[in-house]
């Protein structure tokens, strides 16, 4: 009976990738067409509009998921090739969205927009705002940025926090028009929930890192996720982590004073809440820490987060082993100022290093 069901597996399998390719080849259609370049005076860039044009960049169709995701836009997100590298492709804006920006850009507007309650992207105070500017302006001209601040701040902070080994986030390609190209960073989180535990436990490990090293490592910025998710988090086949939607974000400006540290209130009720204003108040925030701790880690993870976290069904002689390492995660969760979850962050990675390298 095994035999056969994994036969049927098999033949599904083949079945699901021959109907891809065959939609695939029937609604085919050019990148140039998601881009909109031209409805697009205030865009993310043209530095890939060349390699467009000259068909450089394909969909994929070699299997039914992509060709399903292709020919529907789910999420306005598509799976492409681009010079033999698996790409995504996000279209970030609509039309209609266009027709309602402000056409006309300025650094004022741009600092409203920082600073205004419930933006994607919120810059903490004035100072902040005008560092970000400066930086980015590197990489946009004055309309651009307004475009980004306007409708998906996410090519800004891939630009910011460019990928290396302290960053876990796409490489950004470019853009044309309305689309950008990121690096493809694998299957969402959540796949993984139920892979071997010492894999889990590495990526556990690479979800505290990645916490601290985004409020403590970049030279200029603190960055606070916002919108933290299985979904939102891509793993791939080596079982490397990368946070993929990056629109989200609250900035502060690092300043060489730690001393002013926010600790993140806790509240038993399923919901995850969070001060913005708190946030950004303090020197540094332990924000992060808490959001992987507690949407991501704990046994108590709220729907539809990590069902019982990350990190359960650990065996037998792990329980005995590491038990401190699943108290201090719950103590994560519930911690006020009389732990810091900096120390319980320091701790866990000690633990989970030692978890996956004695494996």
């Amino acid at each position: 009976m095994k035999d056969a069901r994994m036969s049927w597996r098999a033949i599904f399998s083949i079945i699901s990738t021959i109907a891809g390719i065959y939609i695939g080849f029937l609604t085919q259609k050019p990148v140039s067409s998601l881009c909109d370049p031209t409805e697009c005076p205030y865009c993310y860039g043209d530095d890939l509009c060349g390699d467009v044009e000259e068909n450089k960049i394909n969909l994929r169709y070699g299997s039914f998921s992509d060709a399903f995701n292709n020919l529907f836009g789910v999420k306005n997100v598509y799976f492409a090739d681009y010079g033999g590298v698996k790409v995504v492709l996000k279209k970030l804006g609509h039309r209609s969205e266009l027709a309602r920006m402000t056409k006309k850009a300025s650094e004022v507007k741009i600092f409203e927009q920082l600073n205004s309650a419930g933006g994607a992207l919120k810059a903490c105070d004035p100072e902040t705002s005008e560092l970000l500017v400066e930086k980015s302006r590197r990489s946009f001209g004055l309309e651009q940025l307004w475009s980004v601040l306007q409708i998906n701040s996410e090519p800004l902070i891939l630009r910011i926090f460019e990928r290396q080994d302290d960053w876990p986030v796409p490489e950004l390609y470019g853009a044309c028009g309305l689309l950008i190209v990121e690096e493809h960073c694998g299957q969402p989180l959540n796949n993984f929930r139920t892979s071997d535990w010492h894999d889990r436990a590495f990526l556990a490990l690479q979800l505290v890192e990645a916490a601290v090293n985004f409020t403590r490592k970049h030279a200029d910025f603190r960055m606070y996720l916002t919108d933290i998710s299985p979904d939102n988090i891509a793993v791939d086949d080596d079982f490397n982590l990368c946070f993929i939607d990056l629109e989200n974000v609250i900035l502060k400006q690092k300043l060489a004073d730690e001393d002013s540290v926010h600790y993140s209130e806790h509240f038993d009720e399923d919901d995850f809440v969070y001060d913005e204003g708190a946030v950004c108040q303090s020197s540094m925030s332990d924000h992060n820490v808490y959001a992987v701790c507690r949407l991501l880690l704990s046994r108590r993870a709220p729907w539809p987060m990590m069902r019982n976290g990350l990190l359960h069904s650990a065996p037998p002689n792990v329980v005995v082993r590491y038990d401190e390492l699943f108290a201090l995660i719950e103590e994560c969760v519930d911690s006020d100022e009389k732990l810091s979850r900096f120390y319980i962050a320091e701790e866990l990675i000690r633990l989970l290093k030692e978890a996956t390298e004695s494996h």
